[in-house]
């Protein structure tokens, strides 16, 4: 048994962010992280960016941390080595290599799996998912190779992304979705049309509401066959259908979980020093007023600053942010801000934007702002999250928003929106 004053379980961006927090502010106490996977922290963000999956970047863009920095950091990087069982009350941590370490405070950065897709034939060659940066080396192989037919499954962020990139290769894609169409429930109908009408024109077929059924082919995939009885012939499939949180071994432990991880406004399990932080977190964000799991990469890296802190004593921090997250492709940038999912207790308005392919969504509870979609408008995106962040009461503008004879810009004080900065780099 080896003892760390910090254990931290993830070695992503959250879990990283926290051991570089960690020793800004305690330059003595040891530091150990455990990664289930055999590299250094990695960007997650480059692994569905055309200009790195076709090899027009250099590969090493990828990596955020050397081996020379947690060597000067005095950070034990476990790679390729899982936590498999937690003794709170011990505060021990077994690992899958039968070694096991007592620390003094635990972070759980645990991050999210790829969800195994599980049909009949998915066993086969020629199936690629995409979560690490060996998923992403593979699927960049391909993407840089001879042109085939490709199935793609899901109907998310990175799905749009891989497809736009295959597409400019030459490959034929097929996209089959459970869903009514694309990024639901993160957008609306009206979002969404220009975007797949656009997809459509390129070439691009979109089977809506359907699954498959079954991977034809011997030991190579050569088809699929859906669930309505279609058959489609392919040579990859790529069934981007979203991710697992992996609590099990944590909820043995006594440590409170939903769909993710239970946690206050300050990152604090219900054990004590217990903290969490990235994309398994559940917790009560002080800006939204609402317990939230947020899932990107900008969340990760803040929670993982903030339990950092709060691990380390150098401050008593609430987790309280305005998330945001973009996606590129086909022309189109679309951006979330904020909590999106228009419940049923909330108030859904599309606000007029005069510019074509163009669109906006505010989303209102309780007469605030509380988050927004934008469709080729990163400056309505920054305007939103900062009426989010005033907390600015919309109940007697309602009106106005929806038939745009409010301007949703002039609502807060004229000053330059951090979003629209990044999102203009972004885009550059």
């Amino acid at each position: 048994m080896q003892y760390y004053t910090y254990v931290i379980i993830g070695g992503g961006i959250a879990g990283t962010t926290a051991a570089e927090t960690i020793r800004k502010n305690d330059p003595v106490g040891s530091i150990a992280i455990v990664s289930d996977e055999p590299h250094n922290c990695y960007s997650r963000v480059l692994l569905s960016k055309p200009k790195w999956v076709l090899g027009e970047q250099p590969f090493e863009n990828v990596w955020l941390k050397s081996d020379a920095w947690y060597r000067e950091n005095n950070i034990h990087l476990f790679k390729g080595i899982r936590a498999t069982e937690l003794q709170s009350g011990a505060k021990i941590v077994t690992l899958s290599d039968g070694d096991s370490l007592q620390y003094k405070k635990l972070l759980l950065a645990t991050g999210a799996h790829s969800r195994k897709w599980d049909v009949k034939g998915s066993d086969k060659k020629g199936i690629y998912y995409l979560r690490t940066v060996d998923d992403a080396t593979a699927i960049s192989e391909v993407a840089q190779g001879e042109p085939k037919r490709v199935i793609m499954i899901g109907s998310a962020c990175v799905s749009f992304e891989i497809i736009e990139i295959l597409h400019s290769r030459g490959f034929t894609v097929t996209e089959v979705m459970r869903e009514r169409y694309f990024f639901e429930p993160q957008l609306s109908p009206e979002e969404v049309a220009p975007i797949e009408k656009m997809l459509e024109e390129k070439g691009i077929e979109i089977v809506r509401e359907v699954e498959v059924a079954e991977v034809l082919g011997d030991t190579q995939v050569t088809g699929v066959r859906l669930s309505n009885g279609r058959e489609i012939p392919c040579d990859i499939i790529l069934p981007f259908i979203g991710v697992e949180l992996p609590v099990g071994w944590i909820q043995k432990a006594g440590v409170a979980t939903h769909k993710g991880i239970y946690a206050n406004q300050f990152l604090e399990t219900n054990v004590p020093d217990v903290w969490t932080a990235g994309d398994t977190t559940e917790c009560w964000d002080s800006m939204l007023e609402e317990t939230v799991i947020m899932g990107n990469w900008m969340s990760a890296r803040l929670q993982g600053e903030i339990a950092g802190k709060n691990m380390s004593n150098a401050t008593k921090e609430p987790f309280a942010q305005v998330s945001f997250h973009t996606s590129h492709g086909f022309g189109f940038q679309i951006g979330w801000t904020g909590d999106v999912r228009a419940l049923e207790d909330r108030i859904v308005i599309h606000y007029p934007t005069p510019l074509e392919n163009s669109h906006c969504r505010i989303i209102i509870a309780k007469g605030k702002v509380m988050g927004g979609t934008t469709v080729n408008r990163p400056d309505l995106m920054g305007a939103i999250t900062k009426l989010i962040k005033a907390k600015v009461d919309m109940s007697d503008k309602l009106e106005g928003l929806r038939d745009g004879t409010v301007d949703i810009k002039t609502l807060v004080a004229p000053v330059v929106s951090p979003i629209s900065q990044t999102l203009s780099q972004h885009q550059e």
